[in-house]
């Protein structure tokens, strides 16, 4: 897929090229883009974005945790040459920050400050904070897990 910058190319043109640019990204459908930077230079132009996407932590491990999504965020950049061509992206992967995640959850799955929450169970900030519990893990309607904070403090 070829993708190239409109003749007249300005910033505000830079979200609508980062959407387009989406297939060679390869990421993944839900990813938010968002561009956090554009420079143009003689020899062309580069737009720098970040992503936010989920990622299902699959750890046997964590037990019933095991499957739950959570949130992470990265960045990447897409190099255009002086005819707004692109030439070059990269993307980085979220990868450091899952390895992250994983390890603080099991932290806090062996240190028992995750309840897990039943289908359909409506939690109570209040009762998981006289359990302990600063973390919850419930399912949404499609099945999936998701990590949530048990309250702000």
């Amino acid at each position: 897929m070829d993708v190239t910058l409109p003749h007249n190319f300005d910033e505000a043109d830079a979200p609508e090229v980062l959407e387009e640019a989406r297939p060679v990204l390869d990421l993944p459908s839900d990813a938010q883009l968002r561009v956090e930077n554009v420079r143009k230079t003689s020899r062309g132009t580069d737009i720098e974005f970040t992503y936010t996407s989920y990622v299902e932590i699959d750890d046997g491990e964590l037990r019933a945790v095991a499957g739950v999504r959570v949130q992470v965020s990265a960045h990447g950049d897409l190099r255009f040459d002086s005819k707004g061509e692109l030439v070059a992206h990269e993307v980085e992967p979220p990868d450091p920050q899952v390895r992250a995640i994983r390890d603080q959850l099991a932290k806090l799955i062996a240190s028992g400050q995750v309840y897990v929450a039943k289908p359909g169970e409506k939690v109570d900030p209040d009762k998981l904070r006289a359990m302990g519990k600063s973390w919850y893990v419930e399912e949404d309607e499609d099945g999936n897990k998701h990590l949530r904070r048990a309250w702000i403090s």
